[in-house]
């Protein structure tokens, strides 16, 4: 992820420039916008975090330092972990009566690696779904199932979540 937010972040600019030096002014408006614009939403995707607000049980996205969005585990209508077509299995958290999900990233076998959240992570994101959610029993075992695996010193792929919600690692 790293190196294609680096390389678009090089060759944005570089298109811009190129523009404003060979091409009519009409283009080099629309190359400064459309510029602006994709280096805009690129810091978006690369700036962007979540985090747990353990005093008062939300899950909190923050995109670019501007823009927050909290879901609180009580209110939430999804809390389920889920595999995507990517080789990574996320917990999935998403708000009564909203439309879009807030994801906390588990297990992943891809390109970047195996790899896994780390143990203490796993206990406290654990602890939080049980604490504010404890209908979420299912989860709760999942999280701590992973949690024990990889304090263990399992292979990821091995691991309760990678087995159960990832295609690949089957």
């Amino acid at each position: 992820m790293w190196f294609s937010a680096i390389a678009a972040a090089v060759a944005i600019p570089a298109v811009v420039v190129w523009a404003l030096l060979t091409q009519p002014v009409e283009n080099q408006v629309a190359a400064v916008v459309v510029g602006a614009l994709l280096l805009a939403f690129l810091g978006g995707l690369v700036f962007r975090t979540t985090s747990l607000d353990t005093e008062r049980g939300l899950v909190v996205r923050t995109v670019g330092g501007a823009w927050q969005r909290s879901v609180a585990w009580a209110d939430a209508s999804v809390v389920r972990v889920r595999g995507n077509n990517a080789g990574q299995a996320l917990l999935e958290v998403r708000g009564a009566g909203r439309r879009t999900s807030t994801y906390l990233p588990l297990v992943a076998a891809d390109l970047g690696g195996d790899r896994s959240q780390s143990p203490e992570f796993l206990r406290v994101l654990a602890d939080q779904v049980e604490r504010w959610s404890p209908e979420r029993g299912a989860v709760v075992k999942l999280l701590r199932a992973q949690a024990d695996h990889v304090a263990a010193g399992g292979e990821v792929r091995e691991s309760p979540v990678a087995r159960a919600h990832l295609a690949r690692a089957r």
